[in-house]
């Protein structure tokens, strides 16, 4: 009878430290469709595009689930949660819970019921799913890993922006340099033609280099959007909910960055032109951006 009692209380030990070991903190990335269960099409209203700006808000690395997995959750797709913004049927309200599936398909958070009487579609959908969030902001969420599964090439990723941005840092003044070595160099007779083609070539290297690539700028649907450095790279807020609709990311060359759209997966190379203007290239050409501030 004692040894059946121990037995049983053993079991019920192991079980509970198994629940314990997984919370939200263990879960490195949320993945987000590209459509939920009650939309027609692909991020209709940004949906999709908000919720995953709201999750990398409240501290989680979110993807679309269309998107190339890094090496880690390829291997263990138990890694992350997938969200699921479910609908419930209302007459004359929109009313949403957002829900964080695991790999085995069992729901681990659900947030409150988030419901609004707003008759704008976008308004309400945006207005619901910000309230929803209030949940998921309140859990803190801190990644915890309980592997110890290497992160060495993800960290080489991540240094990636920064060696490019200490490259573009030290070209400029080497650029100069030489240029002044080479004009000083000259016989006397043309020392001051030398002077002036100097002082026109460093003027048109700082005129390059003013050619930043933060600012206000006019992007079709969205309005007047800004575009602000964080972190390496530039985010690119716009509308009326001030979403992150686009990441920049720096390269070698002062005028040419890597623009990454929330809602595509195929990134297109933006320039900065003479007037501030920003040019990207598009599938059948290229498309000016104009530069508002």
């Amino acid at each position: 009878m004692r040894k059946s009692i121990l037995t049983i209380s053993f079991l019920l030990i192991t079980i509970s430290a198994l629940f314990a070991q997984k919370t939200i903190n263990n879960y490195k990335y949320i993945l987000v469709p590209k459509q939920f269960e009650f939309q027609n099409e692909e991020d209709s209203y940004q949906v999709n595009s908000l919720t995953k700006f709201l999750f990398e808000r409240a501290g989680f690395t979110a993807l679309f689930t269309d998107e190339t997995y890094p090496e880690d959750l390829a291997r263990d797709r138990c890694l992350a949660l997938k969200a699921k913004v479910k609908t419930i049927p209302s007459f004359l309200a929109t009313k949403i819970t957002i829900e964080l599936v695991d790999c085995n398909n069992r729901v681990v958070i659900v947030t409150k019921e988030a419901k609004t009487k707003e008759k704008d579609f976008k308004k309400a959908y945006h207005s619901v799913i910000r309230t929803a969030f209030e949940d998921i902001e309140n859990l803190n969420y801190s990644y915890e890993p309980t592997t110890n599964i290497s992160e060495k090439v993800f960290a080489v990723k991540a240094e990636q922006p920064q060696k490019v941005e200490q490259v573009v840092a030290k070209e400029l003044p080497i650029v100069k340099e030489e240029i002044v070595k080479k004009e000083v160099s000259k016989p006397i007779a043309t020392k001051e033609k030398a002077k002036t083609s100097v002082e026109n070539k460093i003027k048109t290297i700082n005129k390059v280099v003013s050619n930043n690539v933060t600012g206000a700028f006019l992007f079709d649907n969205w309005g007047k959007s800004v575009i602000t450095e964080k972190n390496n790279a530039y985010s690119v807020i716009g509308g009326d909910e001030n979403l992150q609709f686009a990441t920049i990311y720096k390269t070698s060359k002062p005028t040419i960055y890597i623009i990454k759209w929330a809602a595509f997966k195929q990134p297109q190379l933006l320039e900065v032109i003479n007037n501030g203007n920003l040019k990207i290239d598009i599938n059948n050409g290229s498309k000016i951006y104009k530069r508002v501030d």
